[in-house]
C-alpha cells in the first residue's frame, strides 16, 4: 500500500539548474550524442577538493534545463516558482555509496513531499566496468567490493541514449521513488555542481544555495531542510 501511495506522490513535474547560464530547450539531447568522460577535479589535494567545486552556500543557481529518462523537459526556475525549496541528489548505477543511500533518499522524499521538490540527477558512472574510474587519479578501473557482492556491473555510457537507459535500470532495480533527471552528454550538471558521485544540494525558493553536501547524509540534510522551512514560515508570518 505504501509503495502505491509514494509512487503517486512523485508524479509531479521535475526541474533542474546549471552554471552555464540560462538554456531553453524543447527537446532532449539526441540519443546518439557522444559522452566524454574526464577525471574529476575533486580528487585533487588528496581527494579534498570536492568541497571547493560547484556552487557554495549563498550562490545563486541560474536557470538550467535537464530531461527525465522519458524525455520530458524541466527547468529550475519553473519549479522554484511554486515557492518550495529544491533538493538535488546526484548518483549513478555503479556508485555503491549512492546506492546505499537510496532508501534514505526515498524516505526524505516521502517525508517532505508536500513541502519540497526533490530529485535525483543521473551523472557519470562512478565505477564503470569497461573504463577508468572518473575518481581515479591514475585513470584505473576501481570496482567496489559492494558492486561485486550485489552483481552491479555496467559500462560507462558512450552516448546520451545509453545513459538514459541506464538511469531507467537504476530506478527499476533500486525501487527509486524520487524522480530522476539525466545529465546531458557534456556533463553540464556534474561539472557545475561539484564533480562528485553523491552530492546533495538544498536550494531556497529564491534560487540561492542554502546547504550543500559533498556526500548525501540523511540526518544533516533533514536538519537543514527543517531550518529552511522554519525560515520560510517565519518570513511569511
Amino acid at each position: 500500500m505504501m509503495k502505491r501511495i509514494t509512487n503517486l506522490l512523485f508524479t509531479a513535474p521535475l526541474f533542474i539548474a546549471c552554471q552555464n547560464g540560462s538554456i531553453s530547450l524543447n527537446t532532449p539531447p539526441n540519443d546518439n550524442d557522444k559522452i566524454t568522460i574526464q577525471v574529476s577535479k575533486g580528487i585533487n589535494t588528496n581527494y579534498s577538493n570536492f568541497k571547493n567545486l560547484g556552487y557554495q552556500k549563498g550562490d545563486k543557481i541560474p536557470d538550467f534545463t535537464l530531461f527525465t529518462p522519458e524525455g520530458s523537459e524541466f527547468s529550475v526556475d519553473k519549479t522554484l516558482a511554486n515557492g518550495k525549496p529544491l533538493v538535488l541528489i546526484s548518483g549513478s548505477y555503479t556508485c555503491d555509496i549512492s546506492r546505499f543511500n537510496l532508501p534514505e533518499a526515498n524516505a526524505l522524499g516521502v517525508k517532505y513531499n508536500a513541502q519540497i521538490n526533490i530529485y535525483h540527477v543521473y551523472t557519470v558512472e562512478a565505477h564503470p566496468f569497461d573504463k577508468f574510474c572518473p575518481y581515479s587519479s591514475d585513470k584505473t578501473m576501481k570496482i567496489p567490493t559492494a558492486n561485486i557482492r550485489d552483481n552491479v556491473q555496467a559500462n560507462q555510457p558512450k552516448t546520451y541514449g545509453e545513459r538514459r537507459k541506464l538511469a531507467k535500470k537504476w530506478q527499476a532495480e533500486n525501487n527509486i521513488l524520487i524522480p530522476i533527471l539525466v545529465d546531458k552528454p557534456d556533463n553540464d550538471y556534474w561539472l557545475s555542481f561539484g564533480q562528485s558521485p553523491n552530492t546533495a544540494y538544498l536550494i531556497a525558493p529564491d534560487g540561492h544555495v542554502f546547504y550543500k553536501q559533498v556526500w548525501f547524509n540523511y540526518i544533516d540534510l533533514d536538519n537543514a531542510i527543517k531550518d529552511l522551512l522554519r525560515a520560510i514560515n517565519h518570513a511569511h508570518s
